[in-house]
């Protein structure tokens, strides 16, 4: 047996595991990887105080007690220490700033680093912020990643959006021997890790999961559906026409097919596309019970909700709606999102925090700028924030030389895997080196999938508000059915 034979886990492995435990079932590549926490070594030092007696008196006799009494003390170990010379913690920020997933993870991080300051720093020392703007595009992203490295000497990257951007972006990433917290979700960035460890082994996906898991997440919008006495059978798609879809698709078709689902028609769909009327009308006339949507470049999903409750068709509209996930989603479409059944990105809808950090940080993130973080892509930096601090304090508290160096955070950023994740805005994890997913290729690295950990809950617009429908656990409404449907 080979070691991929050894190692991969096939789609159906994959699906049957996350059918049966709720989460993404992933093995580590490397024969005998494990996790364990952090050891701290604790002296005890017992020091003889002498004796102590006391009288008592017992059924009316006076009895005197003697006791040898020993004082057990842990002497405190003073806090790890900077290496010399440094006199303060850089954390850079690249992201598009003109964009809400841009100035939302600049907003975020500077709220994380002022509340780190406030509380005595990074061992110590004080954290300063540096902004970049990559204004998606590559060539920007690449010479400003660079720049701040080498000339503004931060210490770790956070940020990201784009794929294509993100793909360009983890060159210098790996010349420079950087850490870099990040967003996008194409699987072709844990497939680099995988392809070549020790080259980008500097890059873990923080913010949302892979895109694959799209399929998955798809499957599981279904599967509550018919657990709620709602059959479908045959699905009409609407998707972007662009290659973050052309990943996710050939999986979601292979699943459907295993359920007996047919796909009556798959749309693609370019930027800007608005003429969604016909295909809606031409859903229901080949027989589909529901509009599953797969639209993130498009822009145009408030377009498609309002055209879709104006012809009030025997449809539902579901799946992954990126303009959908704003909050400013029901006022984009005049309320016409109501019953619309999404993918909520990154693991968080506001009336549903599932930590009490997060429940927090919304909170403070309100009180600072006047409104609640505006995209998922906040809730990622401001873990980043917080994780690499967890990290760099690991790394001290163990005795490493330079808890600042990148090789060395990649060795503590893995602890947190399958069984230990950290628990921040959400419960973070990373799949191991050699990891193999859903599909049959490389996840080194990426945010770990599960009800447990980080997924897309099933969600729904409510009443102006969006709603947590599963998981059980984290559910803070029922599924509501568009009254045209009954």
């Amino acid at each position: 047996m080979t070691g991929k034979e050894k190692t991969n886990v096939d789609r159906r492995s994959f699906i049957k595991y996350a059918a049966t435990a709720g989460i993404a079932a992933v093995v580590a590549g490397a024969a005998g990887y494990f996790s364990a926490p952090t050891r701290t070594e604790t002296i005890t030092r017992t020091i003889p105080a002498g004796e102590v007696t006391r009288t008592v008196t017992v059924g009316g006799q006076t009895v005197t007690q003697t006791q040898t009494v020993t004082v057990i003390t842990t002497p405190t170990r003073p806090p790890p220490k900077p290496p010399a010379g440094k006199t303060e913690v850089r954390i850079g920020v690249l992201a598009p700033l003109a964009d809400r997933q841009g100035k939302v993870q600049e907003n975020a991080a500077r709220l994380a680093i002022e509340e780190i300051n406030a509380k005595g720093g990074i061992l110590g020392l004080p954290v300063k912020l540096v902004v970049a703007d990559d204004k998606l595009s590559a060539d920007t992203a690449v010479s400003e990643f660079r720049r701040l490295v080498t000339a503004e000497k931060v210490d770790v990257m956070i940020g990201g959006y784009s794929s294509g951007v993100m793909t360009a972006t983890m060159e210098p990433m790996a010349e420079l021997k950087t850490i870099f917290l990040a967003d996008a979700s194409s699987p072709a960035h844990a497939r680099k890790v995988g392809a070549n460890y020790d080259k980008y082994k500097y890059w873990f996906r923080i913010t949302q999961n892979n895109g694959i898991t799209f399929a998955l997440d798809g499957i599981e919008q279904i599967d509550y559906l018919a657990a709620n006495g709602v059959k479908i059978d045959k699905l009409y798609v609407i998707r972007d026409e662009h290659i973050w879809v052309d990943e996710w698709e050939p999986l979601f078709t292979d699943l459907l097919k295993r359920k007996n689902i047919q796909v009556v028609k798959s749309v693609k769909i370019p930027r800007g596309y608005t003429e969604y009327e016909p295909l809606l009308i031409e859903a229901n006339r080949l027989g589909a019970q529901a509009v599953f949507n797969m639209l993130a470049i498009s822009g145009t999903g408030d377009v498609l909700a309002k055209q879709w409750s104006t012809l009030k068709l025997p449809l539902l509209l579901m799946g992954h709606d990126l303009a959908a996930i704003d909050l400013g989603f029901w006022q984009s479409t005049g309320g016409a999102c109501e019953y619309e059944i999404f993918m909520a990105d990154g693991g968080v809808v506001q009336t549903a925090p599932p930590t009490p950090m997060c429940k927090s940080f919304i909170e403070n993130y309100t009180k600072k700028y006047g409104y609640p973080p505006e995209a998922h892509q906040g809730y990622g930096a401001y873990d980043a924030v917080y994780l690499y601090k967890k990290v760099v304090e690991e790394a001290a508290a163990a005795g490493e030389s330079n808890p600042f160096d990148s090789d060395t955070l990649v060795k503590y950023l893995e602890r947190y895997t399958l069984g230990n994740a950290i628990e921040l805005t959400r419960k973070v994890a990373f799949y191991p080196k050699g990891a193999w997913g859903a599909d049959g290729t490389r996840w080194d690295h990426d945010l770990v999938w599960g009800d447990e950990y980080v997924k897309n809950w099933v969600a729904q617009w409510q009443g102006g508000k969006q709603v947590v429908l599963a998981p059980a656990w984290l559910k803070n409404a029922d599924l509501k059915l568009p009254p045209w449907l009954k």
